[in-house]
């Protein structure tokens, strides 16, 4: 506590600070290093969260794998530097346009993992690995 007022000092931790550090840009501060891993789990929950993406579940060395609505896409980042390439697979749900699904969740991942890492997300390839039906499909076909 500050004697004269009797209350708190503000910011006694950066008392012995000059003004100039307190207030600095944070680039000027230090680094901030965000790993691979780290960037995977946020593009993988990015993808579980856009319309029509899903991820899978299950299997060995991809025998036997099986789609899962509930699972993150599968993630796998390469650093650069601040310059981000990435590989998702995923799976789509039926009969949902590939192309512009794709599309959306390349816009995604480029977007929010580039604002909310720091990285400049150059590439974004993408595996669609299963076609999950609908909940209202019956996975049979009707005659019309």
């Amino acid at each position: 506590m500050s004697p004269e007022a009797g209350r708190p000092d503000p910011e006694p931790a950066h008392r012995d600070r000059p003004e100039t550090q307190r207030t600095a840009d944070p680039a000027v501060r230090g680094r901030l290093t965000v790993a691979e891993r780290a960037i995977e789990k946020i593009a993988g929950q990015i993808a579980a969260e856009v319309p029509g993406i899903s991820g899978s579940a299950g299997g060995f060395l991809g025998i036997g794998t099986r789609s899962d609505e509930d699972a993150r896409p599968k993630v796998r980042v390469w650093l650069s530097g601040a310059v981000a390439s990435i590989h998702v697979s995923a799976g789509v749900r039926y009969p949902a346009p590939l192309r512009s699904t794709t599309e959306l969740l390349r816009r995604e991942i480029r977007e929010k993992v580039g604002s909310r890492c720091g990285v400049d997300v150059r590439q974004v390839d993408i595996d669609i690995e299963t076609l999950v039906a609908s909940a209202r499909s019956t996975g049979r076909r009707e005659l019309q």
